[in-house]
């Protein structure tokens, strides 16, 4: 009985086709995922471009409407200055110091809130007691110059008037009567010449406050330069030497306490009391 010829089939290649079409099957999913996720990305990035431009659009008409309403507003009379008020400065002459600061009626308020150091110049040239002008607005329109002053030190007396020594060393401009004179402050009198009132005003800016606050007058009519007088207002009067009187301010309370009503204290040489003699409260102004 003859044999059967066995043929020989090779696994792989019966399949081949059914991988190959499997294979690109796998292949055209991947694809079309891939141009899915991409078309996806592309409508993404448009959609994300179109916002960018509406919100940059939107931005610049707003900026502009914006700009048309201040340019609006600059150019209308709303922004003219109709009045100023002055808020402190009390012994100064207030109109002449709106005069002075070169505000117009014709001014823009808005000019003036800017830039403020013009103003500023103007006054603080002409006015030594002025340390800055802040500038605000009322109603608009009304322009408001809050007059910030330099701490009163004292007053110094000129002729039957009196003038204030401020913080940062110089004289006011104004001349008050003695009724505007502050009764916390000390007055300087007799002082002729600069140089002695600052080596005065130094030494009274060196002595403890709790001593400043006694004193009611520094009097510049002294024997010899290094002298110093002050008129205290329990209506005793100390005298001392510039270099010395802070040292020997530490006997001043024991000695005073000992002392009668209307005594010279001396500090300058030594350190005690005697009684006021008639001529010398007369030339202190203690009768």
């Amino acid at each position: 009985m003859p044999k059967k010829r066995v043929t020989k089939i090779d696994p792989k290649e019966k399949l081949s086709p059914y991988l190959d079409y499997q294979s690109n099957k796998n292949k055209r999913k991947s694809q079309s995922k891939t141009q899915n996720k991409l078309s996806a990305s592309l409508a993404n990035l448009r959609s994300e471009r179109k916002s960018a431009l509406v919100k940059r659009l939107g931005l610049i008409v707003g900026i502009s409407v914006i700009a048309l309403i201040g340019l609006g507003f600059y150019i209308s009379p709303l922004n003219d200055v109709v009045s100023v008020k002055v808020e402190g400065g009390r012994d100064l002459p207030l109109a002449e110091l709106v005069k002075t600061s070169g505000i117009k009626t014709s001014d823009k308020v808005i000019d003036h809130l800017v830039d403020s150091r013009g103003v500023n110049h103007k006054v603080k040239q002409k006015y030594s007691e002025v340390e800055h002008i802040n500038i605000g607005v009322n109603h608009l329109n009304q322009l408001v110059l809050k007059v910030n002053e330099y701490q009163t030190i004292g007053y110094i007396k000129k002729g039957n008037k009196y003038c204030k020594i401020l913080a940062h060393g110089k004289l006011g401009t104004q001349l008050l009567p003695w009724s505007k004179v502050s009764p916390d402050k000390p007055v300087f009198i007799g002082y002729n010449h600069d140089m002695s009132l600052n080596q005065s005003l130094a030494l009274f800016n060196s002595l403890p406050s709790g001593f400043q606050s006694q004193i009611k007058l520094l009097s510049g009519n002294t024997r010899r330069k290094s002298q110093v007088i002050f008129v205290m207002k329990d209506g005793n009067v100390v005298i001392g030497n510039v270099s010395t009187l802070k040292r020997k301010l530490k006997y001043y309370n024991e000695i005073k306490a000992k002392a009668t009503k209307d005594s010279l204290i001396d500090l300058e040489v030594g350190a005690y009391s005697r009684p006021l003699t008639v001529k010398e409260k007369r030339i202190y102004g203690l009768t």
